[in-house]
């Protein structure tokens, strides 16, 4: 039997390179209309790798199959990898992968073992490091940029779906003393419709392509900023955690520290070194607003 392994570091988390291993395989590596894969060890799962070309000849797809063999969240993936033909050659083979932080992100170390033959080992050998570079470029793009790019979804409505969030990248969060009247102010002067109201004190809106929050605001709790209500910018992120310590190591400040909501989002809040704060957030399920609150309105 013939073995491998290539190692490469990359610019996300470990946590980020284990979702991608167990369940965000349509980002970097399979199409995701073929796509069918839990992470439960023992499930077979299922997927094609679509091979494109430059001179007009349709894309042909490669169908992979497997099961997951041990999985420990955040530092290790092993499955069972099959293909047929230029790929294992029918053999069932083993792929582990093992996760560590590091200085940029975290080192991914392949282990591909099992091959039949010394060619088939010698082809996966040249396909892994582009396989792992893909990898690091997918993972580092916003979801919807990635999957415009793909052509798999129309740009329009290509963000990562979550039910509980307007479908933007850049959401402006603007505090108000009288909320009804401020969201009726931006609906009459701006044309902006409410998306979701959560509670009393938050409102969703959308104008155009774009989304903004209206949040409810007491003076004696928290003074104006420079004579202003306090406003802050959300960016949805690809990875939060890498994003929220590449941030931090360009000299932001941390206001809070990465964490998940029951909304699906995981969310962290830095200041730049100009002072002005910014909410990253990334999205890590999709939920209905009404299992947390939220009431959807459109």
């Amino acid at each position: 039997m013939f073995a491998l392994t290539v190692s490469r570091e990359m610019p996300v988390s470990a946590a980020a390179l284990y979702r991608a291993w167990t369940s965000e395989w349509h980002r970097w590596f399979a199409e995701a209309d073929s796509l069918r894969m839990s992470a439960d060890i023992g499930v077979p799962f299922f997927f094609e790798v679509g091979q494109r070309f430059d001179d007009g000849r349709p894309m042909q797809r490669h169908p992979h199959y497997g099961r997951f063999l041990s999985l420990v969240p955040d530092e290790y993936v092993s499955l069972t990898w099959v293909t047929g033909t230029g790929g294992t050659e029918g053999a069932e083979t083993v792929v582990s992968a093992h996760f560590a932080p590091s200085e940029y992100g975290a080192m991914v170390t392949v282990t591909h073992e099992g091959f039949g033959s010394e060619s088939a080992r010698d082809r996966h050998a040249y396909a892994w490091p582009l396989v792992l570079e893909q990898q690091a470029a997918a993972l580092q793009q916003p979801w919807h940029d990635h999957v415009a790019m793909s052509g798999s979804v129309d740009a329009s409505t290509a963000l990562r779906p979550n039910r509980s969030m307007p479908q933007a990248s850049l959401i402006p969060v603007r505090s108000y003393p009288d909320l009804d009247a401020a969201v009726t102010w931006l609906h009459e002067a701006l044309g902006c419709r409410v998306r979701l109201r959560i509670a009393d004190h938050r409102v969703q809106l959308t104008v155009g392509n774009g989304a903004l929050i209206a949040a409810a605001w007491d003076a004696s709790s928290a003074p104006a900023a420079g004579g202003r209500p306090p406003a802050t910018l959300m960016v949805r992120v690809a990875d939060v955690d890498t994003t929220f310590a590449r941030a931090l190591a360009l000299g932001a400040t941390a206001v809070v520290e990465p964490g998940d909501h029951p909304y699906g989002e995981r969310q962290a809040i830095v200041r730049d070194p100009a002072g002005h704060s910014w909410t990253l957030s990334q999205t890590i399920g999709d939920v209905d607003p009404s299992e947390w609150g939220g009431e959807l309105v459109q």
